[in-house]
């Protein structure tokens, strides 16, 4: 299943599916944080943020799988793919320093920053950029959502 469709290689039907059940614990999370019973909202958030550090975590290991793939894997690109899992790490122990909204402002930043390296430095298959593309635009309504109901706590 490797043809074209309109000049463009057809996303794999297993990395959409998996792919659009990643977006699942954002929306629900968010939703709770946003929507939810007052005694839900500081689980749900504390989710929401641990669930951000472990895809700004994948999405900085699946950068670093490609690039250890190359013959000569270049330090730069593994150490700037390795910096934003300690960058989401460093927001979720925030939490004794940093104000929700700082945090999930964090993320949101993170997640964009990847999603802008990897549209634009592309390696990999051809259709990843749309798809993370979209990933990222799940994870970030989410994440803005959430935000803004944590500027009005």
């Amino acid at each position: 299943m490797n043809e074209s469709v309109g000049g463009r290689t057809p996303v794999p039907p297993a990395v959409w599916v998996f792919g659009l059940s990643t977006l699942i614990p954002f929306f629900v999370s968010s939703a709770l944080f946003c929507y939810g019973p007052t005694k839900i909202q500081g689980p749900s958030l504390v989710a929401l943020l641990a669930y951000s550090t472990a895809m700004v975590s994948y999405f900085g290991g699946v950068r670093t799988g490609l690039e250890i793939e190359n013959a000569s894997p270049r330090w730069s690109v593994l150490g700037l793919s390795l910096l934003f899992p300690l960058a989401g790490f460093g927001l979720l122990v925030g939490e004794l320093r940093f104000d929700p909204a700082w945090q999930l402002s964090g993320f949101l930043l993170l997640l964009l920053l990847q999603w802008v390296w990897d549209v634009t430095n592309h390696e990999g298959p051809t259709w990843r950029p749309r798809m993370r593309t979209l990933l990222t635009a799940g994870a970030a309504i989410s994440l803005a959502f959430s935000l803004e109901q944590a500027l009005h706590m």
